[in-house]
């Protein structure tokens, strides 16, 4: 016991923080301060390793389908799973919530996927998130949404 509180002592006194999912702040940093932290392009943290992995099992419930990239861009494919979870409300009543994904195949996965993944089966996506929106004709952009890019998709036997 006494070797643990050694050990935090010493943490504390580096300026090593412990975490705490009390006392972590949910709300989202002002430009100011993504500005302030982004802008010496010569800090250890520029060149940190970023990750942006997603992994998602769940079941397709629309037909994929093929869209024609604008521009000269390639070609990609478009399909929806689905995915399940139980949470409990504050009567301790469980509650099953589903969550729709939409995914995003380009090249080779496209071809695997517009080729063998049907409506009604179960997938394993991996992938990473992108946030974008379109550029509209008449130059407003369309609101973000999140979508999956798929760097393989898996069928899971049932």
């Amino acid at each position: 016991m006494l070797r643990s509180i050694v050990a935090v002592s010493s943490r504390v006194a580096t300026g090593a923080r412990a975490l705490s999912t009390s006392t972590v702040s949910m709300t989202a940093p002002s430009k100011a301060a993504v500005k302030e932290v982004s802008k010496d392009k010569s800090s250890a943290r520029s060149n940190a390793p970023c990750i942006n992995r997603v992994e998602i099992l769940g079941e397709v419930f629309n037909k994929s389908s093929r869209i024609a990239g604008k521009n000269g861009h390639d070609d990609f494919v478009l399909f929806n799973v689905a995915t399940n979870s139980t949470v409990e409300n504050e009567s301790g009543e469980a509650i099953d919530r589903t969550a729709r994904h939409t995914v995003t195949a380009f090249g080779k996965v496209a071809d695997a996927v517009e080729a063998k993944v049907e409506m009604g089966m179960r997938v394993h996506v991996h992938g990473r998130n992108y946030m974008g929106g379109r550029l509209n004709e008449n130059g407003s952009r369309t609101p973000l949404k999140v979508t999956i890019v798929a760097d393989k998709v898996e069928q899971v036997a049932e």
